[in-house]
């Protein structure tokens, strides 16, 4: 007993201390906001955005030419937003900036391709002319978002931070909406056009003044870039899940209801002899309604919880779209438009949160690409179905069955909630370690 050694004379390692040497270390890396890059890219989506039915209009097409047009885009996207996005995401395992790099690509190819769209070529019909430049710009512009949602969330400290940065891109969606109303009821349509390269021109310059993102934090336990998980490991924990294949399904439905609004919903302003202006300001309307939420998108994700977002997303949008249904002229319909900034912010905050909590920051930009290539069947099926049913049934017709689909999306997804229990389950720990469930 008198051999055995004092405690004092042990000298432990203070695990506490460790851990708070680890935690000030971490803390190091700065956060890296993407607030001003939201704000140019959606101007810049705005250019050709819900105003792009109209520039279709303008060049003398009919509504079934648009709705193909609309529906070959939407299909075609996916493949190539999912194909680049996947490159970005291994283009950045060797480099910080590779996802930037890539997401300004595309943003001056898409916007070269929508200039070229513009132009006469002797021989061709405009039908045929428009269809393949709009499907590759289409393309080009797809993986944008994702790959911008992936380079945020992995460069907040709090990805629930995520609607602070976002909401930016509403402002900039609003303002330049009801300018380019304002401007295309005196120059016409082609407007559209000299706005995205000015955009483009500007989301250059963010760039270049934005500078790479940090190298990203590896929490304990997470995974890394040879964590030996595979597209084909992330794709089965995906569809191993009855609560996620369910939300899969309604972010299909609404993909349809909500490509109605963004694509088509103009052409019904136009039937009811509103101005482009007020095409305009019922975008400003919207936005007025997003801003505050996506400001409080921690707040709603803590507070509220993901699956009653995804619930708020359905109900409103169904309301709004059968309330558009009995409006006597434009000016009524922008009572209703507050709802669809309800719609979008809940759904975008839930829906980037789900993707977020089930994939590995490594293959984030994959992840939310995969979510477009769901909803792109939505999207597909929207347009192309939508076009059909106003040239055969008229708008009306048209809005009140999507109101159905999407309550019907709805109704699977709450079944699969209720089926599956509480959270979207973890990723596999063998294969992805970072992965965290989504709790309602």
């Amino acid at each position: 007993a008198q051999n055995a050694p004092k405690v004092e004379e042990l000298q432990p390692v203070h695990l506490d201390e460790q851990s708070k040497f680890e935690e000030e270390e971490e803390e190091e890396i700065p956060e890296y906001r993407t607030r001003w890059l939201y704000f140019i890219v959606f101007a810049w989506l705005a250019c050709s955005g819900r105003f792009m039915s109209l520039w279709l209009v303008g060049e003398g097409l009919s509504e079934s030419e648009i709705g193909v047009i609309f529906a070959v885009g939407k299909a075609l996207s996916p493949v190539f937003s999912a194909g680049i996005s996947v490159l970005s995401d291994t283009l950045a395992k060797h480099s910080h900036a590779a996802r930037n790099h890539v997401c300004l690509a595309c943003v001056l190819a898409s916007t070269a391709t929508f200039s070229l769209m513009s132009l006469t070529y002797p021989g061709t019909t405009r039908f045929w002319v428009v269809l393949v430049f709009n499907t590759l710009t289409e393309g080009l512009k797809g993986p944008v978002t994702p790959i911008l949602d992936a380079i945020t969330v992995n460069g907040l400290w709090d990805r629930s931070q995520y609607g602070g940065e976002r909401l930016y891109g509403a402002y900039s969606w609003a303002i330049v909406s009801l300018i380019l109303g304002g401007l295309m009821d005196y120059f016409g349509t082609r407007v559209m056009n000299f706005g995205a390269l000015i955009m483009a021109g500007a989301m250059a310059v963010a760039m270049g003044i934005q500078g790479p993102p940090p190298a990203p934090r590896q929490s304990a336990g997470a995974g890394t870039a040879d964590s030996g998980g595979s597209l084909l490991d992330l794709l089965r924990h995906y569809f191993s899940s009855v609560r996620v294949v369910a939300f899969f399904f309604y972010a299909i439905t609404l993909a349809i209801g909500m490509v109605l609004v963004e694509s088509l919903l103009f052409l019904f302003f136009r039937e009811l002899n509103a101005s482009n202006f007020v095409c305009g300001l019922s975008v400003v309307v919207t936005v007025v309604f997003e801003i505050p939420l996506f400001a409080r998108s921690k707040a709603m994700l803590d507070v509220i919880g993901v699956h009653r977002l995804l619930i708020i997303s359905g109900l409103c949008y169904s309301i709004r779209v059968i309330g558009y249904t009995f409006c006597p002229n434009g000016w009524y319909m922008l009572f209703f438009e507050p709802m669809h900034g309800v719609t979008f912010a809940a759904w975008q905050t839930a829906s980037v949160e789900v993707m977020a909590s089930i994939t590995p920051p490594e293959t984030a930009a994959t992840g939310q690409a995969f979510l477009g290539v769901v909803r792109s069947l939505g999207y597909t099926a929207g347009v192309y179905g939508g076009g059909e049913v106003i040239a055969k049934y008229g708008e009306k017709t048209c809005y009140r069955v999507a109101a159905l689909i999407v309550a019907t999306g709805l109704a699977v997804n709450e079944l699969g909630r209720l089926s599956s229990g509480a959270g979207y389950g973890k990723l596999p720990e063998k294969k992805f370690a970072s992965g965290a469930a989504v709790e309602p």
